[in-house]
């Protein structure tokens, strides 16, 4: 079973950078424990105003966005964290891009934590790493605006529009009394801590991460 998942991890280690690959792995593993017991992992690791802000459960700001509730939910945010994720972890060094990954995972769920409760959404879990996806793709437009992307794999478009689209629709659902069982504050905090980071990532260089074996590229 060792030399099994030794071989997995060559063959990821071949098409994802350190970060992105490290992601993916507590995302999967996330996602299995959720199939194996919902519940307790949903009310150890998802996050909720209640949970994580007033009982103290702090490990939550992270471990949300490794959990998924549906396969779609996990692949969908998978390879778009491997398609832009790892070209933005190749321009930044891993240590950067490590510490985008933690200010925006944290920004986009305290987003959604203290906007929520005046909406009376307080108790309601957050998972999944939307957020930071969102986060990433601003980035990825940010430094290459005109790269084509294809909706649903058919439509073409610039990676500016596209964000751009995203965050419009982002702000319309989260302003809107219809309740889709979504978390669009969470993408909207992606994009906004997305943002800051980009335009001035020195406000977070206080954030002490680990240095980390980078491969070249």
């Amino acid at each position: 079973m060792r030399n099994f998942f030794r071989e997995i991890d060559l063959w990821v280690r071949q098409w994802a950078t350190p970060v992105v690959r490290l992601l993916l792995y507590a995302c999967v593993v996330g996602f299995l424990l959720f199939a194996i017991a919902p519940l307790p992992v949903l009310r150890l690791f998802g996050a909720s105003f209640d949970s994580t802000i007033f009982r103290g459960m702090i490990w939550q700001l992270l471990t949300y966005s490794w959990i998924h509730g549906s396969f779609g939910h996990l692949l969908f945010n998978l390879l778009a964290l491997w398609m832009f994720g790892c070209r933005l972890e190749m321009r930044w060094g891993s240590r950067t891009f490590l510490r985008f990954s933690l200010v925006v995972t944290i920004g986009a769920v305290l987003t959604h934590l203290v906007i929520t409760p005046f909406v009376g959404q307080s108790n309601v879990p957050i998972i999944g790493i939307s957020g930071l996806v969102y986060g990433i793709l601003f980035a990825y437009a940010y430094y290459y605006p005109d790269d084509i992307v294809y909706v649903q794999f058919l439509i073409p478009i610039k990676t500016k529009y596209f964000v751009a689209i995203l965050g419009l629709l982002a702000f319309l659902a989260s302003v809107s009394p219809m309740q889709t069982g979504i978390a669009h504050l969470t993408h909207l905090g992606g994009l906004l801590f997305g943002y800051l980071f980009v335009r001035d990532p020195r406000w977070f260089q206080w954030i002490p991460v680990p240095d980390l074996e980078r491969r070249h590229w």
